[in-house]
């Protein structure tokens, strides 16, 4: 991945930060014959994007190659993707519809960009991700998240106590996730601003963090298994959620 950590290619996620997020990106590669909207190339013009024809051998060869790219290639800075905790919190008004998911120092980017997928497809209104002792989101974590980056808020946080202090304060209700819990996913009332909580892929949620959620909650599973993949386990207790408010999905 050394060449293509902030490259993103085809149309459909090239087009979403197009629409959503333009000013992430630094230089647009685009075929003839893909038409851009009024509105998407005064975006671009406005973030002083810089356009070029997509001329392969101007490519790194691993996408060049890769026919998936659909004419569209485009260089992204990952750091231009973050919020502020302080502008999330100070532009969202939390209602039992609000889920956020928090990352606890997950290390894997395959994993961080799964989070952020399923975070999408399920209706959450933002994914929290720690400065400190947490794997950014670079490249890999675009193109795992097949875009999704570009169509939820990613809010950068400090220390992940606090934040979960101040969420608390403002009604939010935590969640942690914990295999061990007997509070199962399947029987919990999501009835209240919710925060999932997922911890690091091999030492789970830190003890202090532990502490300040208000409760600890399992996915039921098979006795043979002893683990999910955090990812995984984000994704169904988002799922569960979801199922509670349908009215996130619209």
């Amino acid at each position: 991945m050394k060449h293509n950590a902030n490259y993103i290619y085809g149309k459909h996620a090239v087009m979403l930060a197009i629409n959503n997020k333009a000013n992430v990106i630094a230089e647009l590669y685009i075929a003839k014959g893909i038409d851009l909207t009024k509105a998407q190339k005064s975006a671009l013009v406005k973030y002083g994007v810089i356009m070029r024809g997509l001329n392969p051998a101007a490519l790194p060869k691993e996408i060049a190659e890769e026919s998936v790219h659909q004419g569209m290639v485009a260089v992204v800075k990952p750091e231009r993707l973050m919020d502020t905790f302080e502008h999330f919190m100070s532009e969202t008004t939390p209602t039992p519809d609000t889920c956020v998911v928090l990352l606890g120092e997950v290390q894997d980017p395959q994993n961080v960009g799964a989070i952020i997928r399923s975070a999408a497809a399920f209706g959450a209104s933002a994914v929290m991700i720690p400065e400190h002792n947490q794997a950014p989101v670079n490249g890999t974590v675009v193109k795992v998240s097949a875009g999704m980056t570009f169509a939820i808020p990613l809010v950068k946080i400090g220390n992940v106590n606090e934040a979960m202090r101040q969420l608390k304060e403002a009604g939010y209700w935590t969640y942690g996730m914990a295999g061990e819990s007997k509070n199962s996913i399947v029987t919990e009332k999501f009835d209240a601003p919710t925060v999932f909580v997922v911890g690091n892929e091999g030492a789970g949620i830190r003890v202090k963090t532990r502490e300040e959620c208000d409760i600890m909650l399992s996915i039921p599973m098979n006795k043979q298994c002893e683990s999910l993949n955090v990812a995984t386990s984000a994704a169904l207790a988002m799922h569960q959620w979801s199922n509670q408010h349908p009215r996130a999905l619209k």
